[in-house]
């Protein structure tokens, strides 16, 4: 069973419960599934057919999740693009690519088809009734590809069957309290995230709201009566920000997911006196989707807590030489699930690093307590050694957002050959920032973790997921310093 089968199945039962609301209208189900035939009519008849790979370069939310959903039906592969319309990697053979804009590079092979305004709602002349067929037969074949997060700046293609979508859809829905929605993600379609709240909310029959932008996202949240609401920390930060000072009330938001990175404390209490008490932290990646999560009060009294591991997933501790850990010690952590991928598209190596023995390794540095809470302390590959110190990022950037002033901030490694590694931290600041007394008070309280350096950006790079993107901060904010 795939998420076609699913809307097919919603046209029968509700078939005019809403199920989009987006910027330009509304469709229930039935007028849904009318549309994803047409969009799947016109695909065919523009020659995009079954079996090949089909890249989503539309920023329309409603029309670009018509189009992977008309993919879904017709059994085309679709991956989209995220918001600022990166390159895909080189390891993807890309056969279709669906615009609405130039793109800012140049394709490597493959059709290129200009998506107008109104290309959702032209039908072909070999439209089928609604959601007829079945697209892909085989539930093992690769229907929907992904990017990893690429916060090395190097990211990956993983691809996901109907099996893993179906099982990692079923497992998310049986982890949450029944709602009727409507439910919102801030994250775009290109993200696991993103597209895990189109799964399940159009699984479940219930009503998807999509909104572009903070502003739009806090609009939409009142007038729509928004239920559920996902986001990353960079994007619940937005959101805070947006409403400090103002009486704010959402009195259907139920609850707040928050994934993709870990969320600063300020930021936790903040959405949590403002815009929703039951604010929930979500771990997982790309590769295996969700593996723990855990309610705002533990992510509060535990700062680098992940959450607790949700049953069906596994979390494991080893050390350098891949041999397990016992609780309570630190080491590198290692997940699996039943609904996790295995490769990395036409990148072999890649794979060997990241997939050993059945699990996942994300690169993250933790500790797992005996009651199942999963703690992350840092990235392996982000650790500062400054003359023998060595910390976190992390810590740094969670202290700076305290800081009046600083609107944003990321810490790295500023590396000096044959020397030790420096502490230097890139900010976003406001008109009441104060440089010098942020440096002050950044010793008093971190002593040798403070950062020597505060440059100031006006964006700290991140992915989509709102992870910071480490190295390429370094080569843009270390020429800045100059």
């Amino acid at each position: 069973m795939n998420l076609i089968d699913a809307i097919r199945h919603h046209t029968k039962v509700r078939p005019f419960d809403m199920a989009v609301i987006h910027p330009n209208g509304a469709v229930n189900y039935q007028q849904l599934a009318s549309v994803v035939a047409k969009v799947a009519a016109r695909l065919r008849q523009k020659g995009v057919a079954p079996d090949t790979t089909m890249a989503i370069y539309v920023s329309d939310p409603f029309t670009h999740l018509t189009l992977i959903l008309a993919a879904m039906l017709n059994g085309t592969r679709s991956i989209s693009s995220h918001p600022n319309f990166d390159p895909l990697p080189d390891t993807l053979q890309v056969d279709h690519w669906l615009v609405d804009r130039p793109l800012p590079f140049t394709p490597q092979g493959g059709v290129v088809t200009q998506i107008g305004p109104n290309w959702t709602a032209e039908a072909g002349n070999d439209a089928r009734a609604p959601l007829e067929g079945t697209g892909f037969a085989d539930a093992d074949v690769i229907c929907r590809l992904f990017t990893s997060s690429g916060t090395t700046g190097v990211p990956k293609v993983i691809g996901h069957s109907t099996r893993t979508l179906e099982t990692s859809v079923l497992r998310q829905l049986s982890m949450e309290p029944a709602s009727r929605g409507p439910n919102l993600s801030m994250m775009w379609m290109s993200t696991i995230g993103g597209f895990g709240t189109v799964q399940t909310t159009l699984w479940h029959g219930t009503a998807l709201v999509m909104a572009t932008g903070v502003q739009q996202t806090l609009r939409y949240t009142g007038l729509y009566r928004v239920a559920n609401l996902r986001a990353s920390p960079q994007q619940l930060q937005g959101l805070v920000s947006l409403v400090a000072g103002r009486i704010v009330r959402f009195p259907n938001l139920e609850r707040i997911e928050v994934g993709g990175s870990s969320i600063p404390t300020a930021v936790m209490i903040s959405a949590r006196a403002t815009l929703c008490p039951n604010v929930v932290g979500v771990y997982g990646s790309t590769e295996t989707a969700l593996v723990a999560q855990a309610p705002g009060a533990v992510l509060h009294s535990v700062p680098d807590a992940a959450g607790f591991v949700v049953p069906g997933a596994q979390a494991r501790i080893v050390d350098d030489e891949g041999q397990p850990l016992g609780f309570d010690v630190e080491g590198h952590v290692q997940t699996r699930s039943p609904y996790m991928a295995c490769e990395y598209i036409g990148d072999p190596q890649g794979t060997a690093r990241a997939f050993k023995d059945g699990w996942f390794v994300p690169g993250d540095l933790g500790v797992l307590r005996a009651d199942g809470l999963l703690r992350i302390t840092g990235r392996a590959d982000e650790m500062i050694n400054a003359g023998g110190v060595k910390l976190s990022p992390s810590v740094v950037d969670e202290f700076l957002l305290t800081i009046a002033g600083v609107r944003d901030a990321a810490a790295f490694a500023h590396r000096r050959p044959g020397k030790a590694d420096e502490v230097w931290a890139a900010v976003v600041v406001s008109e009441e920032f104060d440089e010098r007394a942020a440096l002050e008070h950044a010793r008093l309280k971190l002593n040798s973790r403070a950062p020597l350096r505060l440059i100031q950006l006006e964006e700290i790079p991140r992915n989509a997921m709102g992870k910071v993107m480490r190295q390429e901060l370094a080569k843009t904010a270390v020429p800045a310093a100059r």
